[in-house]
């Protein structure tokens, strides 16, 4: 029922993650990861948003999925599709918060779905298949809840998404879909601009919706917007704030000392390496500038 072929769109997302650019080998080396790829919800915010710098960033990543878990409502009889969950641990954290739940986890790499039944495997109710988000292998009507974990950004098409989506609901059913999205349709300017390329190649994506955009289609595939919520502060400012930080010391060769002696397996960063961080930091501040990140709680009417 589900493909197991990776289109080349599909490979050249795993770029993203799997350590062949230095932003992503930066988070690995500070706890990101490996089984959530999430950029995590954290402590601090507003002018103290750089004492993130001191916070476990797999902590913060599993803090973002409970807070949209608990935007979700999952409850014990629900059928839950978590979609494009990468390497499965937020599937599993559904599983183990709701028991009695049926939770199902899909990604359109293979690898992924490979990792998350090493992980996870043999776990009553908890499964993991392959299939694409616009072209869901699923009964109408199929799940209560449905999942979109900071995903949706890789997507080429995500009204057709929302409208597979509200399909595979059930009646009553809600859907959380977290994403960045342009602030207006002004902000999708930068797109092409130099810094915002840059960003784009580092996490293989070609446009976001719009926060109108978003609302636009969720209402013409058929769901009501119940709330959305501006995580902007929670998000990606603070992962900003952590990586500008950690770009100021290891461009200095007192800093790198320090955080070599913290870290040791900084040793792995080369001068190179830390000046394409500060070229990266720099762009991810422009994308940021731009774009909010958004939850929006989307329901199929009764």
């Amino acid at each position: 029922m589900f493909t197991s072929h990776e289109p080349a769109a599909s490979v050249a997302v795993h770029t993203s993650y799997d350590g062949s650019n230095v932003v992503y080998r930066m988070l690995r080396l500070e706890t990101w990861g490996p089984a959530l790829m999430n950029l995590g919800y954290y402590p601090f915010r507003g002018p103290f948003a750089t004492l993130n710098v001191v916070v476990n960033l797999e902590l913060a990543q599993r803090q973002l999925v409970m807070k949209s878990l608990k935007l979700l409502g999952v409850k014990p009889e629900h059928h839950v599709l978590d979609l494009a969950c990468g390497r499965g641990k937020s599937s599993f954290i559904i599983h183990c918060l709701h028991p009695g739940t049926t939770v199902v986890g899909m990604d359109l790499l293979d690898r992924n779905i490979a990792v998350a039944n090493a992980l996870f495997d043999h776990l009553p109710g908890l499964s993991y298949v392959n299939g694409d988000v616009t072209n869901l292998q699923f009964a109408d009507g199929s799940f209560d809840r449905m999942l979109c974990l900071e995903a949706a950004f890789h997507f080429p098409n995500r009204a057709k998404f929302l409208q597979e989506a509200y399909r595979v609901l059930r009646p009553g059913g809600r859907i959380v879909v977290v994403d960045f999205a342009w602030k207006t349709e002004a902000h999708r300017e930068s797109l092409d601009d130099p810094e915002t390329r840059l960003v784009r190649e580092i996490w293989q994506w070609d446009d976001f919706f719009s926060i109108a955009d978003y609302e636009h289609a969720a209402v013409e595939a058929g769901f009501k917007i119940k709330s959305t919520h501006d995580w902007t502060s929670r998000v990606s400012t603070p992962i900003q704030a952590v990586f500008r930080c950690l770009s100021n010391l290891g461009n200095h060769s007192w800093g790198r000392r320090f955080l070599e002696w913290r870290n040791p397996l900084y040793r792995s960063i080369s001068p190179a390496d830390w000046k394409a961080l500060d070229e990266a930091v720099h762009a991810h501040q422009h994308v940021r500038n731009n774009s909010n990140y958004m939850v929006f709680v989307l329901e199929k009417p009764q």
